[in-house]
């Protein structure tokens, strides 16, 4: 059995694995990746939790939120830079603030343009609503098949969560959460992956954190969790690929390559 993914730009940097009869159908070999993805995959068998980011990941709202730091930047007659939109991604607010100021100056008003892309980032999703990711119903339908404990670990705040999910249709349903109101140090330091894992009573070597953002990656491979990268808004770099077990195109092809691991449908 052969399942492939091209590995290139951005979205299509995907995994490549295939199943080999003169090995019995049992072992799996990897193309493409290096020795330490190989053994990270495997170490997918002992996966006990799943350990979630939320915008990017389980909601389709990162492009609103680039969309809406625009706006409030040149509201205040600034120009955003990809460079420092990337470095926020996935951070909470202290660390965007602390991004902000070192970039724009001291002077910069953090808490009017924080203001000022949240009233436009809810107005969207009051207009257009908000739409889950792919696969994300099927990953957790699996998951609770399989006895596999759900984390939620966020850099937004419970109020935002509690609010935005049910808007794409999603109920607040978790073993865990660790919300952005919670960690003292955001991502990339990997206290948020480390309090969920506490949380769960589950070892952070046995969590499999599901990440879209270079700062969230970061976060989890410090925290000594495996990381599956699937890229959104920004693409997978060969530096990132280097902490990951494996980088997917979607939530479906997560629960694919878990249940080839794990061997079970």
């Amino acid at each position: 059995m052969q399942h492939c993914r091209r590995r290139g730009r951005g979205n299509t940097a995907h995994f490549c694995r295939k199943r080999f009869p003169e090995t019995g159908g049992n072992e799996m070999k990897e193309y493409g990746i290096g020795e330490q993805q190989k053994a990270g995959i495997r170490s997918l068998r002992q996966i006990r939790a799943v350990l979630f980011d939320m915008d990017g990941v389980i909601l389709d709202t990162e492009p609103t939120h680039i969309a809406g730091w625009h706006k409030a930047l040149a509201a205040v007659g600034l120009q955003a830079e990809e460079s420092v939109l990337i470095r926020i991604r996935g951070a909470n607010a202290p660390r965007q603030k602390e991004v902000f100021l070192q970039h724009y100056g001291c002077g910069l008003d953090y808490e009017r343009l924080r203001q000022l892309r949240r009233s436009y980032c809810e107005a969207e999703f009051q207009r257009n609503g908000i739409r889950p990711k792919p696969g994300y119903r099927e990953l957790t339908a699996w998951l609770k098949e399989r006895g596999i404990a759900r984390g939620l670990c966020t850099s937004t705040e419970m109020e935002v969560v509690k609010r935005e999910l049910p808007m794409a249709g999603l109920d607040y349903d978790f073993d865990a959460a660790v919300t952005g109101d919670e960690p003292k140090r955001g991502k990339p330091a990997p206290d948020v992956f480390l309090l969920g894992a506490e949380k769960l009573s589950v070892p952070p070597e046995h969590c499999l954190v599901l990440e879209d953002s270079p700062n969230g990656v970061e976060a989890g491979f410090a925290a000594g969790c495996r990381v599956i990268m699937i890229p959104d808004t920004v693409p997978a770099t060969d530096a990132l690929r280097e902490k990951t077990v494996a980088v997917c195109s979607s939530l479906l092809d997560v629960r694919a390559l878990m249940i080839e691991i794990q061997g079970h449908s």
